[in-house]
């Protein structure tokens, strides 16, 4: 289902888009109408878990107010990662994303399980290329590709920001990720 869809039947279900994917989808000339919802509340039925980084037990799972937390936190607690769920993220066909700090390379990452067909490989590494340190391997068990990326290389990322807008920035990212695919794979496919 194509990007398009999806938003097309969250609006269908009553649930409301942000100024960013109106703005998105107005630029591809796709219709759509409905309500509207600020960004930073898109996030507010989020799970978050604090996890162990070796044994990747679950330490902790946390409210909502902690993604007013700044990025830091994981710089600052290098034994543990955190990870977080929302349904949102099934829009950028994403399950959840796991944000850490990376000793070896001195950096915050994000690493997160994409769904997208392995003949995407390709295409993909083409559009990551910029991006320092970012990494990508197709996982043939659960079908999605692995991907690890350098947060502060996305736009609008820095370091004392609160994991919200670390999320919202990454959903955007994704979003044009996913909308860029899309256009790729409608102009190299069949014109009917």
């Amino acid at each position: 289902m194509s990007l398009q869809n999806r938003l097309q039947d969250l609006l269908k279900e009553g649930q409301a888009l942000t100024d960013f994917e109106y703005d998105e989808a107005e630029r591809n000339n796709w219709p759509l109408e409905g309500a509207r919802i600020k960004e930073e509340a898109r996030f507010s039925d989020v799970y978050i878990e604090r996890v162990d980084k070796e044994t990747e037990d679950m330490i902790q799972s946390e409210g909502t107010s902690f993604l007013n937390t700044p990025l830091t936190y994981v710089k600052q607690h290098q034994k543990e990662f955190i990870y977080i769920e929302s349904k949102w993220f099934d829009v950028v066909r994403v399950d959840g994303l796991a944000i850490e700090w990376d000793e070896v390379f001195q950096t915050y990452t994000v690493l997160f399980g994409f769904k997208r067909p392995k003949k995407d490989t390709g295409i993909l590494k083409d559009m990551l290329a910029p991006f320092n340190g970012a990494q990508l391997q197709f996982n043939g068990q659960d079908g999605l590709f692995d991907v690890n990326l350098q947060l502060l290389e996305l736009e609008d990322i820095h370091e004392e920001m609160p994991f919200i807008e670390v999320i919202s920035a990454v959903y955007r990212f994704l979003f044009r990720l996913i909308m860029q695919l899309e256009i790729n794979e409608s102009n190299n496919g069949s014109t009917t």
